[in-house]
């Protein structure tokens, strides 16, 4: 845990520093990947979100951690949208197929 105080540190050092930028996370990690937004299951934590290294648990990872600054933040509105888009289609995908089975057992 203290290399993640380390490194949020550090990486909140890299966000963008010209003012006219205002402050953004990191396009990529330190394995040049890009970040995934993910959600603290700590005691202390629970729920909140930060973006961290997509290696995280499956092998060697950088250790890239910065918490996410809000549920505003544009990449976190952008999935949203994803996802209820998905969640639309799902749905008509899930209405196509039971009108086919239905037309089937006719």
């Amino acid at each position: 845990m203290a290399s993640q105080g380390s490194q949020a540190a550090h990486s909140s050092g890299v966000l963008g520093q010209n003012s006219s930028q205002g402050r953004r996370r990191r396009t990529i990690c330190y394995c040049r990947e890009r970040p995934v937004l993910a959600t603290s299951s700590t005691a202390e934590n629970s729920g909140r979100r930060f973006w961290g290294c997509v290696n995280y648990g499956i092998g060697e990872e950088c250790g890239y951690f910065v918490w996410a600054v809000s549920e505003q933040e544009p990449q976190v509105a952008r999935l949203k949208r994803k996802v209820t888009t998905f969640k639309g289609k799902v749905t008509i995908v899930e209405r196509m197929l039971t009108l086919a089975v239905a037309v089937a057992l006719l």
